[in-house]
């Protein structure tokens, strides 16, 4: 490499790490792309700059995320967080098969690390619908982190999944304890005291009780509407969206800022029932022009209230 070569390479490199430090982060990404270009894979410098790209991407795009983290796994398998982060953008995917292998990589590396064993866990519980495989990381992941409320109310999902309603409800109920302010340890220890049902009886009519439609949750319902149709969803799962969208609001009151979360939250939710190919939180979200991150949110927050579960009977018919 000549030395001019060498010099521009250690000068992006000092201008990346400083604008990194000062939070400027698309200037960061311009210039960890112009140092690839310059560096030869596998190097201390293309791994800094693929590593820095794939947490900057992570979240926006976690494709382009993934292909960064190859080269950092090809060129430092031992280093376990590369490992995590490729089972978080394989989450984010939806491939979550291939996060759960992810997962297990890093805990190959780094066994006694609670927060790969809780993610571990729960996307064998929530994803895969396989609670008994879940319960052991579960279960360990808490006995080193007893006081993390969202450890504790996974443990305790996983537990009422696996029909230990009493253990189940004393954590829920702890995990409420240690955070109050989390609505959706409250929405699990009601469902835990409600026996943890697999399926709710919600009927297909209108139902008494059902908040009237306001005009934030039909923007709502007119939105997923309108973009499973454009996306090609069928009649048919357009009406499933719309009973699920009925539901979730019958279940708990239902505060609406941007319609389009939602929204994305119930096609997101539907895709899963129906096995749809190729349908990712950060695809649909780019679709409805919002963050990954904030369908997720709401996609929880459905899961939890419906307990809805893969093939779910009630919304893949």
């Amino acid at each position: 490499m000549t030395e001019s070569k060498e010099t521009a390479r250690q000068r992006l490199r000092r201008r990346a790490e400083h604008a990194l430090e000062r939070r400027r982060l698309t200037e960061a990404e311009t210039l960890l792309e112009r140092l690839l270009d310059l560096v030869e894979d596998g190097s201390e410098e293309s791994v800094f700059a693929h590593r820095h790209l794939a947490e900057l991407r992570l979240e926006r795009h976690p494709w382009r995320a993934a292909l960064h983290l190859r080269h950092v796994i090809r060129a430092m398998p031992d280093d376990d967080v590369p490992h995590a982060m490729m089972g978080l953008c394989q989450a984010l995917l939806g491939n979550y098969r291939a996060a759960v292998g992810s997962y297990r990589r890093a805990l190959d590396v780094a066994p006694g690390t609670p927060w790969y064993l809780h993610n571990l866990g729960h996307l064998l519980d929530v994803a895969l619908d396989d609670a008994g495989r879940a319960l052991p990381a579960l279960r360990a992941a808490h006995e080193m982190e007893p006081d993390h409320d969202e450890i504790t109310a996974s443990l305790a999902h996983c537990l009422a999944r696996a029909g230990e309603l009493d253990e189940a409800l004393e954590l829920a109920q702890r995990a409420e304890e240690q955070a109050p302010d989390n609505a959706d340890h409250a929405r699990l220890v009601k469902w835990i005291e409600r026996g943890a049902p697999d399926e709710i009886d919600t009927g297909r009519g209108p139902r008494e009780g059902l908040p009237e439609e306001g005009p934030k949750t039909r923007a709502v319902r007119e939105t997923f509407e309108r973009e499973m149709r454009a996306a090609g969803f069928s009649a048919q799962q357009v009406e499933r969206a719309k009973d699920l969208w009925r539901d979730f609001r019958n279940r708990r009151e239902v505060r609406v800022g941007k319609p389009e979360v939602f929204a994305a939250a119930v096609e997101y939710a539907i895709a899963l029932i129906h096995s749809r190919r190729g349908a990712t939180q950060a695809k649909i979200a780019r679709r409805y022009g919002i963050a990954a991150t904030s369908l997720s949110s709401r996609y929880g927050e459905i899961r939890d209230t419906l307990a809805l579960r893969p093939g779910d009977p009630r919304y893949a018919s």
